[in-house]
């Protein structure tokens, strides 16, 4: 076993996700490797050494001595190199270290040349991520120790001012909250992720407001029972989707937002995106769809300023020849406040769970390969809830629902009712899996935060979320799925443990709230002084009430915790005191009786 070989395997027992990109990784990046006059190795990029070509850890000793880390604060440092400076660092006691690195290559030459065994308890090593999504992995950059290796910070300027860039978006971000106007769809399955995002907007501090589509979709239903004719059909809905995005402009102006977030299927046409632009407001689009199967986004993804997925690679490939402007990749996520655990202290309605349980369980619509490959777990105590199943064949007897569209409360009870989780991505051309199966379902990351054991078809992009293994077990064919669920179902600990594991890490990274924070961190850093030009010329309402009051008066200093509050008034304030805890002060005693003098007038 060579050193590389070693030190992936050491890599692989404290961070998997890791490892995993580490061997899958194939870069067109050659780092050159020569020996400094000590004798040890040093990459060199460009033809500039990144570290001393006489002696690197004298170097990085004086590198390092002037570095005075903040006590409570993490430290960060920015590049790896061959890690002489880190050696240092760590002698200084300043701490768990989290190493941003670029450049993957370079990693994987540190992984060739130096063992890494006396790093790994103390330093996390941060390689080839997007700066936006190091904010989420590394916390706020407000309780960063910065220590730079210069050497590595001019090769990789581009990145490292970007991430300066990025630093700066979420600082606005932590001072000032936006007015976010959230497009949901009419109905189907990102429905639920539009309220997610919205309550996730909300719960970061800023002023949401949502264009509820799916209000029509009654009417929108309708259409099909008016007439059979398809052209006359297409028309009505043609009709139809631009009334909608009447409803869409009208509510723009209204509202007046900093920030249109449109979701995927939304009844959004190319003539709305058309007026939206012209208000001068920045339009981001999540498309939470395989792009393989939905194809639309080719006559949309250059309309739209920022273009968000749950694909890269191929799709990113596509995005670039339409010219599509910016686009980025944002995985899909869970929702605590709705997938969690039920427990005792849940109510007698929401631990009614009998009828859920089963050694195996499946939520989901009838795809063609889950049509073709559920007939072999027949012999399994299997339930299935879902749409569109063929209610007549052996599978059909399975299906718990009727075909009925479930509530989350309900999807939420089949999480954490079975023993296996059967999470088996949708495709409509594959009998069994799809090998070429990259996007993340939301279904991983909600049945994780629920607490539930999961069994899913490999992915891609799955090892860079979850460790496989650890925190989630994968299939790569249905023998191996029925060999699985059998020895999941004879080692209760294991799928304890592992749904543990999974629940943790999906509730550190993988929520609907850090994939908002994420999102709006980009599209800031690249409109931060549109941005602060457009919010600084919105003056608070409630700044106004309290010049009014006296800024230095009792009853000025109570409204001070209420600037932020959109759509301030007395029902605002009497709001907040209902929910506030101890004796009530002089200020919130004069507005319930101001209540009580307005109530009974009324």
């Amino acid at each position: 076993m060579n050193l590389f070989e070693r030190n992936l395997k050491l890599l692989k027992s404290v961070d998997p996700s890791l490892a995993s990109r580490v061997e899958s990784s194939i870069s067109a990046d050659s780092i050159e490797v020569q020996q400094a006059k000590d004798g040890s190795p040093i990459p060199k990029i460009g033809g500039v050494c990144l570290h001393s070509a006489y002696h690197p850890r004298d170097e990085a000793e004086k590198l390092v001595a002037p570095f005075e880390p903040v006590a409570g604060k993490n430290t960060v440092v920015y590049g790896l190199g061959f890690a002489f400076h880190l050696q240092v660092l760590l002698q200084k006691d300043v701490g768990k270290i989290s190493v941003i690195e670029p450049s993957m290559a370079l990693f994987q030459a540190f992984m060739t040349h130096i063992e890494i065994e006396p790093l790994l308890a103390n330093v996390r090593f941060v390689v080839g991520q997007s700066p936006e999504k190091v904010l989420t992995l590394c916390g706020p950059a407000s309780q960063w120790n910065v220590f730079e290796h210069k050497p590595s910070v001019r090769i990789n300027g581009t990145y490292f001012d970007a991430l300066t860039r990025v630093i700066s978006a979420q600082s606005f971000l932590g001072e000032t909250a936006l007015r976010i106007l959230v497009v949901n769809p009419i109905y189907g399955g990102s429905l639920p992720t539009a309220h997610y995002c919205a309550e996730a907007l909300d719960h970061l501090g800023h002023h949401v407001a949502s264009v509820h589509c799916e209000d029509f979709a009654d009417g929108f239903h309708a259409i099909k029972n008016i007439t059979s004719d398809k052209a006359n059909r297409q028309v009505l809905d043609s009709l139809f989707i631009n009334l909608l995005g009447q409803a869409i402009l009208a509510k723009t102006v209204e509202f007046q937002p900093d920030l249109i977030l449109v979701l995927a299927q939304a009844p959004v046409n190319s003539q709305t995106i058309q007026s939206l632009k012209k208000m001068d407001i920045p339009l981001a689009f999540w498309f939470v769809e395989d792009f393989r199967t939905l194809t639309y986004w080719k006559d949309v993804a250059p309309l739209y300023d920022h273009f968000f997925t749950i694909q890269r690679g191929e799709f990113f490939e596509e995005l670039e020849k339409i010219n599509t402007p910016d686009y980025y990749y944002l995985p899909q996520a869970c929702h605590p406040q709705v997938h969690r655990p039920l427990s005792e202290a849940d109510n007698e309605a929401d631990r009614d769970l009998e009828p859920y349980r089963a050694d195996l369980s499946f939520m989901g619509a009838a795809y063609f390969n889950r049509q073709q490959s559920f007939p072999q777990l027949v012999d399994y105590d299997f339930k299935i809830w879902g749409t569109e199943w063929n209610l007549n064949t052996d599978i059909g007897k399975r299906v718990q629902n009727e075909n009925k569209r479930l509530s989350s409360e309900e999807i939420v009870k089949i999480y954490n009712s079975g023993t296996i989780n059967l999470n088996l991505h949708s495709s409509t051309c594959h009998s069994e899996l799809n090998p070429k199966g990259d996007f993340v379902n939301p279904r991983t990351f909600e049945i994780s935060a629920c607490g539930g054991f999961q069994l899913v078809d490999h992915r891609s992009e799955l090892a860079e979320m979850l460790d496989i293994g650890d925190e989630i077990a994968t299939f790569h064919s249905i023998a191996e799925l029925k060999e699985k669920i059998d020895h999941y179902l004879q080692h209760p600990e294991q799928r304890k443990r592992m749904a543990e594991r999974a629940r943790t890490r999906v509730l550190a990274e993988h929520t609907i709230a850090h994939r908002m924070s994420e999102m709006l961190i980009h599209i800031v850093s690249r409109r931060l002084e549109q941005m602060t030009a457009r919010t600084a010329n919105r003056r608070d309402p409630v700044d106004r009430v309290i010049e009014q009051a006296g800024t230095k008066g009792e009853l000025g200093t109570f409204l001070q915790h209420f600037r932020g509050t959109p759509d301030f008034s007395l029902k605002t304030v009497m709001d907040s005191i209902e929910k506030g805890q101890g004796d009530l002060s002089k200020n919130e005693i004069l507005f319930l009786m101001l209540d009580q003098v307005m109530t009974q007038k009324n």
